[in-house]
């Protein structure tokens, strides 16, 4: 796996929307952004059209994506939003072949699908993060800005173990992989299914019931997607409370963690949440695990 390519002063970015539109303000915002980092931005005319269900039309959304993956200037593709769409645009995705160079792309919830892909079939690594001004705290989006332009070699979290196996002192070397629950999930029986053979898989969701949350894990399970991995390391799990304002989403994933046989840990501020910390995928992680658990990340 390869480290993540860094941004310079004056490089051009693309923005795209894959998946569903954000509204024009937080466009605007996202653009504002990026240009008070010195960075010259494009964005194209018809990023958003008019679709049932996304951004724009799926033929749209995937010139708009092929062009800013395979340009041979810009350095950078950030997705305005996840929302839904991505997984449809993977069928022509997989007819074009990878640039002779990586670039940045960062992007989060059902742009798991697009991350599954490039880190799987293209061999990039990715960011797990958004650039959201209006949603996001200023920290996370700093957190961003120094992966980007490479101020950092490597990003920390420190979390809790949620199982017999991961408080056991040892450390596991491994590349992070994952993203969305519900497109993991999405993708099994695909030409993108999850691959986590000797990795740690990263699992976050949002505005998900207990119940589906456990549905989903449980069919991974059964599909032996959990089969050969290193540690799962679950992010947040934001929303999805019962109909009487409970939450059943804690012990679902307590009882999930508990019959499983490899560690399973829990990290705070890695998902949906107002302070949401981007993670590299498909870069070499190290994961030390015990009574204090913490996870470093090479970007």
């Amino acid at each position: 796996m390869h480290k993540l390519p860094k941004l310079k002063i004056g490089d051009i970015v693309e923005i795209i929307a894959p998946a569903s539109r954000c509204s024009d303000k937080s466009l605007t915002e996202l653009k504002e952004l990026l240009l008070s980092w010195k960075l010259n931005c494009r964005i194209s005319n018809d990023i958003f059209g008019t679709d049932l269900l996304c951004a724009n039309t799926d033929e749209m959304r995937f010139n708009s994506l092929k062009n800013a993956l395979l340009d041979s200037e810009s350095k950078a593709v950030i997705c305005a939003r996840g929302g839904y769409g991505s997984a449809r645009l993977i069928t022509e995705l997989s007819k074009i072949m990878p640039p002779a160079s990586q670039k940045l792309f960062i992007g989060m919830s059902d742009i798991t699908a697009l991350h599954l892909f490039l880190q799987q079939k293209w061999k990039w690594p990715v960011i797990h993060g958004a650039l959201a001004p209006d949603r996001f705290s200023q920290e996370s989006i700093a957190a961003i800005k120094s992966i980007l332009f490479g101020e950092v070699d490597q990003v920390e979290f420190i979390g809790l173990p949620l199982n017999k196996p991961a408080e056991k002192n040892s450390i596991i070397e491994a590349v992070i992989s994952g993203g969305n629950l519900s497109i993991l999930q999405t993708s099994i029986g695909t030409s993108w299914q999850i691959d986590g053979k000797n990795k740690i898989l990263l699992i976050e969701e949002v505005s998900e019931r207990g119940y589906r949350i456990d549905r989903m894990l449980e069919h991974l399970h059964q599909a032996c997607i959990f089969k050969d991995v290193s540690a799962i390391l679950f992010g947040d799990f934001i929303g999805g409370a019962e109909p009487n304002g409970s939450s059943l989403i804690k012990p679902v994933l307590e009882r999930f963690a508990q019959a499983c046989e490899i560690p399973v840990v829990k990290v705070e501020g890695i998902g949906h949440d107002n302070v949401n910390f981007p993670i590299p995928l498909g870069t070499k992680a190290k994961l030390r695990l015990g009574s204090k658990i913490d996870l470093t990340c090479s970007v």
